[in-house]
Protein backbone atom coordinates (compact mmCIF):
# COMPACT_ATOMS: atom_id res chain seq x y z
CA UNK A 1 0.00 0.00 0.00
CA UNK A 2 1.32 3.61 -1.39
CA UNK A 3 4.75 1.76 -2.02
CA UNK A 4 4.84 3.96 -5.00
CA UNK A 5 4.64 7.07 -3.57
CA UNK A 6 6.83 6.23 -0.63
CA UNK A 7 9.74 5.21 -3.80
CA UNK A 8 8.98 8.34 -5.12
CA UNK A 9 10.19 9.55 -1.94
CA UNK A 10 13.28 7.61 -1.81
CA UNK A 11 14.31 8.03 -5.26
CA UNK A 12 13.71 12.37 -4.59
CA UNK A 13 14.98 12.54 -1.43
CA UNK A 14 18.35 14.56 -2.10
CA UNK A 15 15.93 16.78 -4.22
CA UNK A 16 13.07 17.37 -1.60
CA UNK A 17 15.71 17.93 1.02
CA UNK A 18 16.92 21.20 -1.19
CA UNK A 19 12.94 22.41 -1.78
CA UNK A 20 11.15 20.89 1.38
CA UNK A 21 13.54 20.32 4.16
CA UNK A 22 11.46 19.98 7.43
CA UNK A 23 8.44 19.71 6.29
CA UNK A 24 5.66 17.70 5.39
CA UNK A 25 4.91 16.56 2.20
CA UNK A 26 2.04 14.94 0.89
CA UNK A 27 2.53 12.11 -2.61
CA UNK A 28 0.50 11.09 -4.61
CA UNK A 29 1.19 8.49 -7.54
CA UNK A 30 4.57 10.17 -9.05
CA UNK A 31 4.54 13.68 -7.64
CA UNK A 32 4.35 16.11 -4.42
CA UNK A 33 1.08 18.08 -4.28
CA UNK A 34 1.64 19.89 -1.07
CA UNK A 35 3.99 20.72 1.40
CA UNK A 36 2.89 21.14 4.83
CA UNK A 37 4.42 22.89 8.33
CA UNK A 38 2.72 20.01 10.16
CA UNK A 39 1.60 16.82 10.15
CA UNK A 40 -2.09 17.66 11.15
CA UNK A 41 -1.96 20.61 8.24
CA UNK A 42 -0.77 17.70 5.49
CA UNK A 43 -3.70 15.65 6.50
CA UNK A 44 -6.35 18.08 6.83
CA UNK A 45 -5.71 19.72 3.23
CA UNK A 46 -4.91 16.11 0.90
CA UNK A 47 -8.03 14.87 2.69
CA UNK A 48 -10.45 17.26 1.65
CA UNK A 49 -9.38 16.84 -2.37
CA UNK A 50 -8.27 13.03 -2.08
CA UNK A 51 -9.80 9.83 -0.07
CA UNK A 52 -7.76 8.82 2.65
CA UNK A 53 -5.10 5.72 1.77
CA UNK A 54 -4.33 7.33 -1.65
CA UNK A 55 -1.94 9.38 -0.59
CA UNK A 56 1.24 9.68 1.67
CA UNK A 57 2.27 12.31 4.09
CA UNK A 58 6.37 12.40 4.72
CA UNK A 59 8.62 14.56 6.73
CA UNK A 60 11.25 15.64 4.52
CA UNK A 61 14.40 15.61 7.20
CA UNK A 62 17.93 13.94 6.34
CA UNK A 63 17.65 11.49 9.40
CA UNK A 64 16.75 8.12 8.81
CA UNK A 65 14.42 7.75 11.58
CA UNK A 66 10.88 9.55 10.44
CA UNK A 67 8.43 7.33 9.77
CA UNK A 68 6.53 7.43 6.98
CA UNK A 69 2.18 8.35 7.48
CA UNK A 70 0.16 5.99 6.04
CA UNK A 71 -3.72 6.39 6.53
CA UNK A 72 -6.05 3.90 6.00
CA UNK A 73 -9.97 4.11 5.24
CA UNK A 74 -10.61 3.16 8.83
CA UNK A 75 -8.95 6.85 10.10
CA UNK A 76 -11.67 9.04 11.19
CA UNK A 77 -11.60 12.47 9.68
CA UNK A 78 -13.20 15.75 10.87
CA UNK A 79 -13.20 17.92 8.33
Amino acid sequence: MLEKEYQYFLKHKDVLLKTHEGKFIVIVGNGVIGSYASREEALKEASSTHDIGTFLIQKVSRGEDDVIQRFSSRVSVHK
